[in-house]
């Protein structure tokens, strides 16, 4: 954004230097389109600048505008993120009085990005990962002096409810990976 500032102010003050050499709006446009090309400037932002010059305004810089400037505080959003990184945008207007797309701003701003989060099977510990090694080698060793998986018998169903959580999004470096979260048992209630 300061860059286009800078180009806007940079081609105003060349259409200053036209007006004052005595040229029009439509000449000054055609020598701006010849050095910086067609997207610099339309002819009628020219013609309009012309005419404020024309009135005795030089001033090259933007009037102020109507309504209340934002005013946020980007120290308060960033503790909001680092304490929670799964807060919604929401939640922070909420919190800090502001709207919705002021935070997502401030938070692309700070180089935040939201991504969803990444699933895990399951939070492993070495202890775990040790017994289901162990594990599905006795079974393997077992099933090579007797083939036991031939004699199995299926019996009745069984219902199991289980609480599905869902993913969520949490805010990012852009060059980080998404946060890990295991993914809930599918037995902790029946």
């Amino acid at each position: 954004m300061r860059c286009e500032l800078l180009d806007k102010q940079h081609f105003r003050h060349i259409l200053l230097f036209y007006y004052r050499k005595g040229k029009n709006a439509v000449q000054a446009r055609k020598k701006l389109t010849d050095v910086y090309g067609e997207g610099a400037l339309t002819v009628r932002q020219c013609q309009n600048w012309f005419a404020k010059f024309r009135s005795g305004n030089f001033d090259v810089e933007d009037a102020p505008r109507s309504g209340r400037p934002v005013e946020a505080d980007k120290d308060a959003i960033k503790a909001l993120v680092d304490a929670n990184r799964r807060i919604t945008t929401r939640e922070i207007g909420l919190r800090l009085n502001l709207s919705n797309s002021t935070v997502y701003d401030h938070l692309k701003g700070l180089g935040l990005s939201s991504k969803l989060d990444v699933w895990v099977p399951h939070v492993l510990t070495e202890k775990n990962l040790c017994r289901r090694i162990d594990v599905c080698d006795s079974l393997l060793k077992r099933h090579e002096n007797d083939p036991f998986s031939k004699r199995i018998i299926t019996g009745d169903e069984r219902w199991v409810v289980h609480n599905n959580v869902k993913r969520k999004r949490s805010w990012s470096k852009k060059d980080e990976p998404a946060q890990t979260i295991s993914k809930a048992d599918i037995h902790q209630k029946r």
